[in-house]
């Protein structure tokens, strides 16, 4: 068994000759470059060389021909291993250099074995059959040449990569399927380097509707396009057997493709399918491939691919529009039913806790009024019948105090029903004069300092008349009634803008309330100071409904002796 260098820049190929040739029972050494094979044959001496063709440092043809210059190594037999260069020339060049076997890649195992065995079994080298300048020259064009055409074809490689990257940057960050078929016409020109470039697509949802891409096309040209059928002629073909096609128009006519008259000539032209798995929606059209007559096999499978991406990336595009407007639809139907839920919750509350207090007010208020009247009624009797008529005219008049009671009770009663049932009658309103008259019917109570009222500037304001006058008595005349017992009771009116809507106040200096009673204040028959003060527990009831019923708020401030302010809008 022989002594076997194995020279090669990429080691999987060094790996797998080594193991090869360990196999058949051979000690083998390796090398990356031909520089450091000439040092390990000047060293251990093997029998045989087998060297790859185009490496860095030193290339297969310097080594060797370097190798024969050496007395002392110049008879080691070499094996060229290449699939590098034109196997006419590689041979010529072999030969000039004392190289008589060449393997080229890829080869079958028993191949290399016979091979190996034939270069160990020969004569050796013969003398160069060239001159050494002439060796130099025809190495150098070889090279050369060689050289040129891989520069080209990297050049071409990394020009398609950088089409390849962009176009995916594009298509990862656009979420509009329309945008990423514009998008992917574009790609499909600039990937395989075609003078124009179409694109037609038939809306997933709706299929006479059908949208087209140009690339490379004037306005004119282009806007003809929607006249067009998608189906016709060769496109229609490619679309319904889902196959890419090339085909030669010598003519350039484009009629003859189902095209519009006024695009440009078209001679050569390359289309693909635009597809899912389960759907065809149209095609992509390449026309005139650039710097060369026709398009190529690479050019058709390379379409074929990128066609097949567009019709997923649309369906899955159309799929994600159609979800998320779904999803937006949902939402909002989502919303909106919170949004009822919760206010006819609140309304329910509101009746639940109204018909509560109702009960309360009927066992209490009014049977306490009625139960004075019957019993009045009892004794003016008694005393009529006894001839106590200053008694029984004593009896009469706290008769006609609890009917007037009851009565005032009855009102309040059906003031709150008006406020929820009334049909609103919204037109223009000027607060101003409204307040005016409610400021007017309020009653100053008797020995006491009169209120003094302040009434600001106050906007016109869309709302039913009769009850924004309403919520304006009732909020003055509580103002003014808790403002009573104050040294200087005074109530302010008045209004300010608050993110685009009017806002109305009422302020009084009075007694106020603590936050523990702010809950209660707009509840029916809550009645936060007791008897100390004439009222049902009514009228801010009636005003909470009536700003609601305007799609308003109201809310309040206060505390305890010094003064309460209520705010409300009316939508």
């Amino acid at each position: 068994m022989a002594r076997v260098l194995v020279v090669d820049d990429h080691a999987t190929n060094r790996d797998l000759i080594a193991t090869l040739l360990g196999y058949a029972g051979h000690q083998v050494d390796e090398a990356a470059d031909g520089a450091e094979a000439l040092e390990k044959v000047r060293t251990t001496r093997p029998a045989l060389v087998i060297c790859d063709i185009l490496m860095p440092t030193m290339d297969g043809y310097e080594f060797a021909r370097r190798l024969r210059e050496e007395p002392g190594i110049a008879a080691t037999e070499v094996i060229f291993w290449t699939a590098t260069f034109m196997e006419s020339e590689a041979r010529k060049l072999a030969a000039s250099c004392g190289v008589h076997q060449i393997l080229f890649k890829p080869c079958e195992p028993q191949d290399v074995l016979d091979v190996v065995q034939a270069a160990l079994a020969g004569q050796g080298p013969t003398g160069p059959a060239v001159t050494v300048d002439d060796f130099d020259r025809e190495h150098l064009r070889l090279v050369t040449d060689k050289l040129v055409a891989q520069s080209n074809e990297l050049l071409h490689a990394n020009e398609r990569l950088s089409a390849l990257t962009e176009l995916n940057l594009r298509l990862a960050s656009e979420r509009d399927p329309v945008a990423l078929l514009d998008q992917v016409c574009r790609g499909a020109r600039d990937l395989i380097g075609a003078r124009y470039a179409i694109l037609g697509v038939r809306q997933k949802d709706d299929a006479e509707t059908v949208h087209y891409a140009t690339w490379g096309f004037d306005p004119e040209a282009a806007g003809g396009l929607g006249q067009s059928d998608l189906a016709a002629g060769v496109l229609g073909t490619v679309m319904l057997e889902r196959t890419p096609r090339r085909f030669f128009n010598p003519s350039g006519d484009p009629v003859r493709l189902g095209l519009p008259a006024n695009c440009p000539p078209l001679t050569s032209g390359l289309v693909a399918p635009v597809v899912s798995l389960h759907q065809s929606y149209g095609w992509i059209l390449l026309i005139d491939k650039v710097g060369q007559d026709t398009f190529g096999d690479e050019d058709e499978h390379l379409l074929a691919i990128h066609a097949a991406q567009a019709g997923r990336i649309y369906e899955n595009g159309s799929l994600y529009l159609a979800m998320k407007h779904n999803a937006e639809q949902l939402q909002i139907a989502n919303e909106t039913l919170e949004q009822r839920v919760e206010g006819r919750t609140a309304q329910l509350r509101d009746i639940i806790g109204g018909l509560e207090s109702f009960n309360r007010t009927v066992s209490h208020d009014l049977r306490g009024p009625l139960g004075g009247i019957a019993g009045a009624s009892r004794k003016a009797c008694e005393y009529l019948a006894n001839g106590q008529t200053e008694r029984a005219s004593q009896m009469l008049g706290l008769i006609a105090a609890s009917a007037e009671r009851t009565e005032a009770l009855v009102n309040a009663l059906l003031a709150l029903a008006r406020s929820s049932e009334t049909e609103l009658q919204r037109q223009r309103v000027d607060t101003q004069a409204l307040v005016r008259e409610a400021v007017a019917a309020v009653p100053q109570a008797a020995g006491r300092t009169p209120v003094a009222f302040s009434i600001g500037t106050l906007p016109e304001v869309d709302a039913d008349p009769t009850l924004l006058r309403q919520v304006f008595v009732n909020l003055i005349t509580n103002a003014a009634k808790f403002a009573a017992a104050a040294p200087a009771p005074q109530v302010e009116v008045g209004a300010a803008e608050e993110g685009g809507h009017t806002v109305f106040h009422v302020r009084d200096n009075g007694v106020g309330f603590g936050p523990e009673q702010a809950q209660r204040l707009f509840q029916p028959f809550q009645r936060l100071h007791g008897a100390k003060y004439e009222g049902f527990g009514l009228g801010l009831s009636i005003v909470k409904r009536i700003v609601e019923r305007h799609q308003g708020r109201i809310w309040a401030e206060g505390r305890p002796g010094q003064g309460a302010t209520f705010y409300f809008s009316v939508g």
